[in-house]
């Protein structure tokens, strides 16, 4: 049995928000991972794995810690992971020293690409209760504690309340009619009704309060739309270092490819001459950065220790 490699980079691929990828993962293993961070134990993996490609290693699964933070049980559980990879042909590497640190970048950039394998290879053939798997205990941070049925969906009715007694209200008695004489009396004037005074600011109060609600849901819409563009910039930053990971790495080989076209003994063959043109060929429009006058350079012993540097030198530099 072989698993379907994923090469992945954040480059080439759309990447999931943090909060979409810890609702998969809690959905799925039926978890409460509150943060990317908590995923360094590696039992998430080791599970989704097992899911995927079930008996792959036998009984060795059984060695993943679902609920620890201990790091070398952080390690051990990885290594169960690698164990996955190695009997299922998986390429990828898995940075364990640095996912065992509980980093955000590190392990946000590690579940993008575990979640494209996932979509990959799975395939949803039969029917699997995650709780059950880990004996019913509980994963990720928030320690959630499930039983062994706790995988199947189906959730305990809410306490029932106390009925509230109902205080029936009292009949009004019709008052019992009394043969009296008949007497005259003067006409009885009805003495003025008094209401109390409304203060004058009461008007204003509820308006002040409108005005603070209206205020107070700004605020939280507010608040949302930062952290929305806080995530952004995450995602960007991680972008932006693998892109000059990429860079580096290709810069450093042409360098090298450089370097030895500009030994001796490879100076006059023709071919390492085109290799050259090539290196040193421009585009129309590309302007090269300006250089400090030679006297300056060849003056300034502290920076260059009397050479002149630059990307055309034979010397070795270091950039």
């Amino acid at each position: 049995m072989a698993a379907i490699n994923v090469y992945h980079t954040s480059v080439t691929t759309e990447n999931l928000s943090r909060n979409d990828i810890l609702q998969w993962i809690n959905s799925a293993l039926d978890a409460n991972f509150v943060k990317i961070e908590d995923l360094c134990s590696g039992a998430a993996y080791c599970q989704f794995m097992e899911m995927m490609f079930p008996g792959s290693i036998g009984t060795r699964s059984k060695r993943v810690k679902w609920n620890t933070k201990l790091e070398h049980e952080y390690i051990n559980n990885f290594k169960v992971l690698q164990e996955y990879f190695k009997a299922l042909s998986v390429e990828k590497i898995v940075p364990v020293e640095k996912l065992v640190k509980g980093k955000f970048q590190d392990n946000f950039e590690f579940v993008q690409w575990f979640k494209k394998f996932f979509d990959a290879n799975y395939t949803d053939a039969s029917d699997y209760d995650p709780v059950a798997a880990r004996d019913g205990q509980p994963l990720g941070s928030g320690g959630k504690a499930t039983g062994a049925s706790g995988g199947s969906g189906i959730r305990a009715p809410p306490a029932a309340r106390a009925p509230v007694a109902k205080v029936a209200a009292p009949v009004p008695q019709k008052p019992v009619a009394t043969t009296k004489p008949v007497q005259q009396h003067p006409p009885k004037v009805s003495p003025a009704i008094h209401r109390p005074a409304v203060p004058s600011n009461h008007s204003t109060t509820i308006s002040d309060h409108h005005n603070q609600g209206i205020h107070n849901n700004e605020t939280i819409r507010l608040q949302h739309e930062i952290d929305n563009l806080h995530e952004i910039i995450q995602q960007h930053a991680i972008q932006v270092a693998s892109l000059e990971k990429e860079r580096d790495f290709y810069y450093q080989k042409l360098r090298d490819v450089e370097t030895i076209c500009q030994e001796p003994e490879h100076e006059s063959v023709p071919s390492v001459q085109k290799v050259l043109e090539i290196l040193y060929a421009t585009e129309e429009g590309f302007v090269q950065p300006e250089q400090e006058n030679d006297h300056d350079e060849f003056d300034n012993e502290n920076i260059n220790n009397g050479t002149a540097s630059g990307l055309v030198a034979g010397d070795d530099e270091t950039y």
